[in-house]
């Protein structure tokens, strides 16, 4: 192999090693990894453990906000309090609306098929 195909032949292993889960597979199969290409992998490892760590933290902290969101409103509920979220009820309102006009609308549709 000359030194041009050489050249992209370790370029792509490089990149490759952003691939999900390649660098993992490219580091227990390649035998001669040069400096380059341990770095890459190394980097692929700190992105993919960081993006671990703020998944688990972002997905408790939704978690944590539905469960105390779901609690205050079944408390609510229970107590027979009249609860009201105004954009559900404006998204419940405007859908209620524009299904009346648009079964109206059908109604003439009707009238004018021969």
């Amino acid at each position: 192999m000359n030194d041009n195909q050489s050249s992209v032949n370790i370029k792509n292993k490089n990149a490759l090693c952003y691939i999900p889960l390649v660098a993992i597979f490219i580091h227990f199969t390649e035998e001669k990894k040069t400096k380059e290409l341990e770095k890459h992998i190394k980097y692929w490892i700190i992105l993919f453990i960081w993006y671990a760590i703020l998944n688990v933290v972002f997905w408790m902290l939704s978690l944590i906000i539905y469960l105390w969101i779901s609690w205050f409103l079944w408390y609510k509920a229970y107590s027979w309090e009249d609860v009201k979220i105004s954009f559900i009820d404006d998204f419940d309102k405007n859908k209620t609306n524009t299904k009346t006009k648009k079964d109206s609308s059908d109604k003439d549709d009707d009238v004018l098929n021969f």
